[in-house]
């Protein structure tokens, strides 16, 4: 992949909120693929003590929108268009990886396929999205 590419996605990710609050890392990116890590913290979770679905969502959508981040050209960014989740396990391990993949591309819309899995590869979510691609105005 190029070094260009790579550098930029990691400095919006480090300069994002979300993941910084979150704790979100971005642990691999290459083409059309990324691996986001999380660990599970009580901060986290629901009333039932597993991982928030919503946080869940999250780690997924950003696992899927990094992939995608890898194939728009440079004067581009990105928004979910729609998403889909499917959830299979409740999280109760330490720490999750959601790893997200380019399944189609075109100008404008790219469909992106996350999975959830643990420390010991149990799949745990299913997710399917869609990515616009949003020219930058500057």
């Amino acid at each position: 992949m190029n070094k260009e590419i790579l550098e930029r996605a990691e400095n919006i990710f480090k300069n994002q909120e979300f993941q910084n609050l979150t704790g979100m890392k971005l642990e691999k990116l290459e083409d059309k693929k990324s691996i986001i890590s999380c660990e599970n913290k009580k901060e986290l979770s629901q009333g039932l003590g597993y991982m928030h679905g919503g946080m869940v969502a999250s780690i997924l959508d950003t696992a899927g929108g990094f992939a995608a981040f890898t194939v728009i050209p440079s004067n581009c960014h990105l928004v979910t268009s729609e998403l889909k989740i499917n959830y299979m396990r409740p999280v109760i391990s330490k720490k999750v990886f959601g790893i997200g993949e380019v399944i189609s591309q075109g100008k404008k819309l790219i469909v992106v396929e996350a999975t959830l899995k643990d420390e010991e590869d149990n799949m745990l979510a299913k997710m399917m999205a869609t990515m616009f691609v949003v020219e930058d105005k500057k």
